[in-house]
């Protein structure tokens, strides 16, 4: 059976997964899942092409017309020496015996009489039953020795293919745990063509990060921009509660609730039925029957409802509320040459992969003169991310494209509140006031706006303008300022302005 062959090589094909790669695999539960549903594929389009593949169809079909033919026997010379041909066809196609002189022999037995007897007629029988079984076991055969051949083949290509993938996987591990991040963001890699100069770059890149801790830290700042202030918020909400009341049930008495004048026989007080002992009191107690002044017992019923009513509520908001998407603006001109796009490249693949791991929307844009965006939705490819920063425009700097297309991402849905983070050396132009004020009206929906200064040439006052927070990285030095006071926020201790 196909389906059995093709089980063992997926089970085959897994074991030398897990033997192979034991360590990828088992610190990275995505790239096991991902191996897993791979192979589970292949499974089911190898089934479907053995399926369409089979090369010996034509004979199956040949056979099951004669297995039709010899349900109404007898059958003739001529029938029986055409099914012969297609039988020894079949057999030297599959490259099996096909005892070519014993069905001469037969074929000579059943023709060497001239009149038509019974004994001719069963002879003819016989023979044509011999040659369905044999003509079935043949095929079966056939088919057997090709579908092993064939799984054999389509298993010892799929495994390449993985292995070939999961060596890359493997490559990349140690920077990836370096970073923080999980190998499975890399899955896509085995859609694509990676090259081994982009392997490289993606190494220098995660390299740089691993062994400068100034850059290192801002990275770990950088993934905590909305935890500061969403720590600190408190949200009004709208709290629906329901309360039990009992209310008087004027339908029932279940309950003494006190005494009453009245005249009501069944409830009345034990003392007034007293006066009906005596003839001389009875005469009071139908005087007070009369008036309506025995004294009865008082009962009254109860009912137990449930009223809502809602109330306004202060409430901090939950941790996995807090994730947001980022816009991330690269500057790639040629001021950056060097150290510092190594620096903004790294920053931005770490950010990148960081947001893709946790599932946050991403958007990156190039700049210099003009602008190149990639959407890092939720099918983005980590290929295409390294390919993307891998650009480089080397002219000059003009910031108001990225963050004119900037501010038209933040007013989808897909990225409202989002956190945007500018990498250049703001070597650039002062902005318009039609973008500032854009930006300002932005920050009122919920948009925060950070810069990373790379170099020592920008404009302070222009910044601390424009920007919620700003960090000043000097790359060859490694020195990064305005980052104490703002992990002191973080950590809860209070500013020291002498520091």
């Amino acid at each position: 059976m196909p389906l059995d062959l093709l089980a063992s090589a997926a089970k085959d094909v897994s074991d030398n997964a897990q033997r192979i790669f034991a360590s990828l695999l088992r610190n990275s539960d995505s790239a096991a899942d991902y191996v897993a549903e791979r192979i589970r594929l292949w499974q089911l389009a190898s089934a479907e092409e053995l399926k369409a593949e089979f090369p010996f169809a034509l004979y199956e079909q040949q056979l099951s017309d004669w297995q039709t033919r010899n349900q109404s026997p007898p059958v003739s010379s001529a029938e029986l020496a055409a099914a012969v041909a297609e039988y020894v066809a079949l057999c030297r196609v599959a490259k099996l015996p096909d005892n070519q002189s014993f069905w001469q022999r037969e074929l000579a037995a059943v023709t060497a009489s001239q009149t038509v007897t019974k004994k001719r007629q069963a002879d003819s029988t016989v023979s044509a039953r011999l040659l369905r079984d044999e003509w079935q076991k043949a095929l079966d055969k056939a088919r057997a020795d090709w579908e092993l051949e064939r799984i054999s083949m389509l298993r010892r290509q799929f495994m390449e293919e993985l292995e070939v993938f999961l060596q890359l996987l493997q490559q990349l591990q140690q920077q990836l745990e370096m970073l923080g991040l999980d190998p499975g963001i890399f899955l896509d890699l085995s859609k694509g063509n990676f090259s081994a100069q982009e392997i490289e770059r993606f190494k220098r890149w995660a390299n740089y990060l691993a062994n400068d801790p100034g850059v290192r830290s801002l990275c770990d700042l950088l993934g905590k921009l909305r935890q500061l202030e969403l720590s600190e918020r408190i949200e009004r909400a709208q709290v629906r509660y329901t309360q039990d009341i009992e209310l008087p049930d004027i339908n029932s008495r279940e309950e003494i609730i006190g005494i009453r004048l009245g005249r009501d026989i069944e409830h009345v007080l034990p003392s007034e039925l007293a006066l009906l002992a005596d003839p001389e009191t009875s005469i009071l107690f139908d005087l007070k029957y009369v008036e309506s002044r025995l004294m009865c017992f008082d009962m009254q019923g109860i009912q137990r409802v449930q009223q809502h009513h809602q109330k306004e509520e202060l409430r901090s908001v939950e941790e996995a509320a807090k994730q947001g998407p980022m816009v991330i603006c690269v500057d790639t001109s040629g001021s950056m040459s060097g150290m510092p796009e190594t620096v903004a490249k790294a920053v931005a693949l770490f950010i990148a992969g960081k947001a893709r791991q946790q599932k946050r929307a991403c958007y990156l844009i190039n700049f210099s003169t003009g602008i190149e965006t990639l959407d890092l939705g939720d099918d983005f490819g980590m290929e295409a991310l390294i390919k993307f920063l891998g650009m480089s425009f080397h002219g000059g700097t003009d910031a108001i494209p990225a963050l004119d297309h900037a501010l038209g991402v933040m007013k989808s849905e897909a990225y409202e509140r989002a956190d945007l983070l500018m990498i250049s050396d703001f070597i650039m132009a002062s902005l318009p006031e039609h973008l500032r004020q854009q930006i300002e009206q932005q920050r009122t929906h919920g948009n925060r706006f950070y810069s990373l200064v790379v170099g020592d040439c920008f404009m302070t006052q222009r910044l601390t303008s424009l920007f919620d927070h700003e960090w000043v990285y000097d790359p060859h030095s490694s020195q990064i300022h305005e980052l104490i006071g703002f992990q002191r926020k973080l950590d809860g201790r209070p500013e020291n302005h002498s520091a």
